[in-house]
């Protein structure tokens, strides 16, 4: 990594830090660079504003974490097998760098309208797999949105949680208990 990798990736995660704890808005440039040791000027050579940062740490975990799941449920075969891959790459990937899926969790409502309409995205990979369980009579049909909702809410309502401070730990010591969660909500059947 050159020396503008590594200034460029000191602002990132100076910036990740900061909007995890105290919020974008709150958050100023001048905080970003003192705390990755770096004049307030060198964040505009890399970044447009600190907007553009905070959207672009966004669309960059977002792209990744979708190809992530994607990869992972791919080899799985049948509706329960891509369920474990998915949910077990789901809390790798938040355990593996809990700051960055957390800013991706509490910031997903404000930035998810600056996907781009083709990008790779989370909630559509996991869709996509329940869409085709339900096709090929694995799962009840129902609407496919409130079925991967009610599925992803599994982990991602416990990864919530854990950013309030409800519960320590990583995640990936419950994966099994929510992809166990996850299938329960998508066999059950309607009454």
């Amino acid at each position: 990594m050159g020396k503008a990798d590594d200034t460029k990736s000191r602002i990132e995660r100076a910036a990740l830090t900061l909007f995890v704890a105290r919020g974008i808005a709150e958050t100023t440039t001048k905080e970003i660079a003192m705390a990755a040791s770096v004049a307030e000027g060198s964040i505009y050579r890399y970044f447009e504003s600190k907007e553009a940062l905070a959207i672009g740490l966004f669309l960059d975990h977002h792209k990744a974490l979708a190809e992530a799941l994607i990869a992972a449920h791919k080899p799985a075969k049948g509706l329960r097998a891509k369920i474990d891959a998915i949910v077990r790459c789901y809390c790798e990937w938040a355990d593996r760098d809990w700051p960055l899926f957390a800013y991706h969790l509490l910031t997903q409502h404000h930035h998810l309208v600056h996907v781009p309409e083709k990008s790779p995205n989370p909630v559509d990979a996991v869709r996509e797999v329940i869409a085709a369980a339900m096709r090929g009579g694995e799962i009840p049909k129902r609407n496919v949105d409130m079925a991967a909702a009610s599925a992803m809410g599994v982990v991602l309502q416990a990864a919530t949680y854990k950013v309030y401070g409800r519960f320590d730990g990583p995640l990936t010591a419950h994966a099994g208990f929510f992809a166990n969660a996850a299938w329960a909500v998508l066999s059950a059947k309607e009454s």
